[in-house]
């Protein structure tokens, strides 16, 4: 038997009861998962070198990236953003020419000061994708401003999977490889 102090008195309880009663409660609680398994898509070295601005709200910088085989779950979208402002993110499949096909999801972000990096402090704007359909092949990521004069973090890095485009009617200008590559990632889960 195991002696307890209770209230201040002195009693006793058997040992029985007491792990009877704390293994209830742990049998209770749901079991959380170990581990999972994500993939986090990123072209650039972590190395924000400057600014990526927007200067007209037609243009669009647009990431490329291929996806290992099979349908994956889109998670998560990253980028590390530099100026206050609004702006545009589309989700696009491809076309056979390996081109931005149809937006697949739209989404608008008012960057606020709150959500400005100097680009070595590690904060990340995080856009949550759960729900959205299930991506596979190449998928394009396009950044847009919308409002005001946002910007984003940018790296030194020629990925050869960093663009920009025009969307302007009267003018448009279709993809041209950009040498800077967007502090952008793309997380999915198999």
């Amino acid at each position: 038997m195991t002696r307890l102090a209770r209230g201040g008195r002195a009693g006793r309880v058997p040992l029985l009861a007491a792990l009877a009663a704390s293994s209830a409660c742990a049998s209770t609680t749901a079991a959380l998962p170990t581990s999972s398994r994500e993939l986090v898509m990123a072209y650039d070295d972590a190395r924000a070198t400057g600014p990526l601005a927007f200067p007209t709200e037609t243009y669009e910088t647009v990431v490329r990236f291929q996806l290992p085989d099979g349908p994956h779950k889109p998670l998560r979208l990253r980028f590390q953003a530099e100026a206050p402002g609004k702006i545009e993110i589309n989700i696009y499949g491809s076309t056979l020419l390996e081109t931005p096909g149809d937006a697949i999801r739209t989404f608008t972000h008012e960057l606020s000061k709150a959500d400005l990096s100097d680009g070595r402090d590690g904060r990340w704007v995080v856009e949550e994708l759960a729900g959205g359909q299930p991506l596979q092949g190449t998928v394009w990521v396009g950044l847009r401003k919308t409002d005001g004069k946002p910007s984003i973090w940018a790296c030194n890095v020629t990925s050869g999977q960093a663009f920009m485009r025009d969307n302007n009617p009267q003018n448009p200008m279709g993809l041209i490889p950009t040498r800077r590559t967007p502090m952008l990632r793309l997380e999915v889960a198999p």
